[in-house]
């Protein structure tokens, strides 16, 4: 694995736990959003920075299994994993 395929599987995995940290207090920040008036506009950018970040992984995910395609089983799990989340969240 060469090190750029490691930086990328190690942003994948960090964005991935950032998801799932984002995800445990998704209720307390749309209420905190909601007492403040800022809930539409919450929840467009939230849907669309976690948009973003399953495009990138995609991305990242193609990059990677050009070389190596030992990798893809890691980069499926990573991606159903945050669109699960994606779905139980919207």
């Amino acid at each position: 694995m060469s090190k750029k395929q490691r930086n990328l599987a190690i942003a994948a995995f960090i964005l991935t736990a950032s998801h799932l940290f984002f995800y445990n207090f998704y209720d307390q920040l749309s209420g905190w959003m909601n007492l403040r008036d800022y809930l539409p506009i919450f929840q467009v950018v939230s849907l669309l920075l976690r948009l973003a970040f399953l495009l990138f992984l995609v991305i990242a995910g193609f990059k990677n299994i050009q070389n190596s395609r030992k990798l893809l089983v890691y980069y499926l799990v990573l991606f159903f994993f945050n669109l699960i989340l994606l779905v139980l969240v919207s």
